[in-house]
């Protein structure tokens, strides 16, 4: 693989605002067993296991007497994601106060795809976020990069995919640029073409794709690389690291296509070719031997 072309610096994001306090359900007494009790959460434990459950019987369970697993309802129920948003629409106008506090926020936080790593630490940044003025929209996207990290991709992709105006989008952009590789993707993905971010979409697609390929993901690494072929069919560089993402994956031909195409586009560093070991699994082959014969050849190995 080629080594990592360094991204261009970004300026730091403006110092976080105060958040407002979180959220509470509406004022009523304790339910029975919950006098006393004060549960503890790991905010960053996972959503419970969604694939299979009835979004019915997890709305039932929203009027349990236990907290907790009136809490857990609520969590399977945004895992749900879009499964869970017609039931829960019926379940709006049910007699039980905090079952409609429930309801409402489970399909607020799905709209949003505000899960519950990101859920326990923004306290209520997101609410009523359609009403607000676009410079309160803006400073919510900072917020969201600055204090949910990555946990806010998701979000921060549904504002940039669906906010009205381009200056809060803006915002979601520069956002997700900050949240590494994550947030990249998911710009990039999302198709965005703004003057600030467009000229370094190839060296975006290097760079995520290196990651993945370093990580030993090598069909997202793939994708990556091939996303930023569709922009410049021709650049060296992305087909050399196709070539060591397939010689990893011992995919002899595919690796050798790429390398002959990275070669024919300009590729000469022969030196680099012959020690990276990416490409071990093709020394053996006739190949792999003619190109680098070719590169000495034609004196445009450097």
């Amino acid at each position: 693989m080629i080594p990592r072309i360094p991204l261009i610096a970004l300026c730091l994001l403006a110092a976080l605002g105060s958040l407002r306090a979180a959220e509470q359900p509406p004022d009523k007494a304790p339910r029975k067993g919950d006098e006393g009790k004060a549960e503890k959460k790991d905010p960053s434990s996972p959503a419970p296991p969604a694939a299979g459950l009835d979004p019915a019987k997890l709305i039932q369970r929203l009027a349990s007497e236990s907290a907790a697993e009136r809490d857990e309802a609520l969590e399977a129920l945004v895992a749900l994601g879009e499964k869970a948003v017609d039931p829960l629409k019926q379940a709006q106008d049910a007699k039980d106060a905090e079952v409609r506090w429930r309801v409402r926020k489970a399909l607020h936080r799905i709209h949003w795809r505000i899960g519950r790593p990101l859920a326990s630490v923004i306290g209520d940044l997101m609410d009523d976020f359609e009403q607000q003025k676009v410079g309160e929209r803006e400073m919510a996207c900072r917020d969201l990069a600055v204090v949910g990290l990555t946990a806010a991709v998701p979000t921060l992709s549904k504002i940039l995919t669906t906010d009205t105006s381009p200056a809060v989008r803006q915002a979601a952009a520069r956002g997700l640029v900050v949240l590494g590789d994550d947030g990249l993707k998911a710009l990039l993905d999302a198709g965005v073409k703004t003057d600030r971010l467009n000229p370094y979409t190839i060296a975006v697609r290097i760079h995520l794709g290196n990651s993945f390929l370093e990580r030993g993901e090598y069909e997202k690494a793939i994708e990556q690389y091939q996303r930023g072929l569709e922009i410049e069919p021709k650049n060296s560089l992305i087909y050399y690291n196709l070539a060591c993402s397939y010689s990893r994956m011992k995919k002899i031909e595919p690796a050798l296509d790429a390398l002959e195409k990275s070669v024919e586009y300009g590729y000469r560093d022969g030196q680099w070719m012959q020690k990276d070991a990416d490409l071990d699994n093709l020394r053996d082959q006739p190949r792999y031997k003619a190109i680098v014969q070719k590169l000495r050849e034609t004196g445009k190995e450097e």
